[in-house]
This record gives structure tokens, sequence and C-alpha cells, in this order.
């Protein structure tokens, strides 16, 4: 009997200003990332995949030196520095303000505010697993945010296969990818890039030891 290691990947997409069709580059899992982080007002988002699936299992927010969430695939809890509260996945419409935080928890997303920073949790189920993804919905304008969702690709005003990229030539594949983003999945056309082009770093630099 023959056994085979299937090579799983988050494929993250990037938009590229000026452009219709995003940039897309992949992540192989198992990883902890810096998702998205704002040192100026204490804002970050880390999360965790796990061998094997799609997605991420655990994502983490943090806020100032006291706001802390945990979302996994089965709850949500939020501590304040004083009280915790817990939501699970699947109850009613649940919503929760305090101190520039507020969390709105849907049946499979979960809206999270903090400051002027918002993003959309979404809990995906593809077959036996589940699993969770990120789709930030906005950012402040005035300042650069860090992390693997904190940037977009520099004007480039026509791809080809083959394209000078920043300092490099950079190998463009056309590839179709499922959105993860939106509730409905849907399958979208992107420009495939490796890791480095994309982010113009290495991975080391947005992985972190704790979430």
């Amino acid at each position: 009997m023959e056994f085979y290691i299937i090579s799983i990947h988050n494929c993250f997409l990037l938009p590229v200003v000026g452009q219709s069709k995003p940039l897309c580059f992949d992540v192989p899992v198992p990883h902890k990332l810096r998702l998205l982080q704002d040192s100026a007002s204490e804002f970050s988002m880390n999360g965790e995949s796990m061998t094997g699936q799609n997605g991420f299992h655990q994502i983490t927010f943090h806020y100032k030196t006291n706001h802390h969430l945990t979302i996994n695939t089965t709850s949500v809890r939020y501590h304040d520095g004083q009280n915790q509260v817990e939501f699970l996945w699947g109850q009613e419409l649940t919503q929760h303000n305090t101190e520039g935080v507020s969390l709105i928890l849907r049946s499979t997303e979960i809206d999270v505010t903090m400051e002027n920073i918002h993003v959309v949790i979404l809990l995906h189920k593809e077959k036996r697993d589940m699993f969770l993804w990120p789709a930030v919905q906005q950012q402040p304008k005035d300042v650069s945010l860090t992390g693997i969702l904190g940037k977009s690709a520099p004007l480039i005003k026509h791809l080809s296969t083959h394209q000078q990229f920043g300092n490099q030539i950079v190998h463009f594949d056309l590839e179709d990818v499922t959105d993860y983003r939106l509730s409905s999945k849907p399958v979208i056309k992107c420009w495939l890039v490796s890791f480095y082009a994309a982010m113009q770093r290495d991975i080391s630099d947005f992985t972190v030891t704790k979430l």
C-alpha cells in the first residue's frame, strides 16, 4: 500500500492597484502568522493553522493592553481586563460593545471592530473540517499597517507571465482559487506569485511564536 502526503497551503489574495484581478500567494501550513498589526493603536491580529487543513483553527486579537479576543472553530472568548464573555458559533445574533470594541456574532461569521479597524472572521466547513478565515473590511487611511493582510500590491499597469516587479523579474501564473473572504466561497482568477515576490520579505518576518 502506498501513502501520499498532500501538501496544503493557505492562499492569500492581495489587491493590486489599478487591476481587476488580485495577486495571490501560497503559505504552507502549519504556521503562526502575524495577519495585521498597528503598533500606534496597540492592535494586532494573529492566526494559527493546522497540518493538513485549510484556513486557521484559531485567530486572536489584541487591542491596547487589556482587550483580548480569541476565536476558534467552536467558540469566541473576549476579555476586557476585568470581565470575560464567551459566545458559541450558531447561537442567535449577539452584539457586545465596550471601550471602542464592537463584536457582532452571526451564525457563521463575527464582525470585529477595534477603533477604526474592521475585520470579519468567517467560519467555513469543507467536508468534515471547520476552519476560520479573516476578511479585512476597513483599515485606517492614514496609517500603514503591517502583517500578511496589511498591504496592497503596487501599481502594475499590464500583468503578463513575466514582469519587472520591484527589483526582480517575477513569473506570474493565472490561477483559479477559492475566495474564503466571502461566505459563498466563489472561485476567482488571480495572478499566482511566490511569497517573496508578493510581500518583498521572507515568511519568517511574518511569523510569531505565540498568538
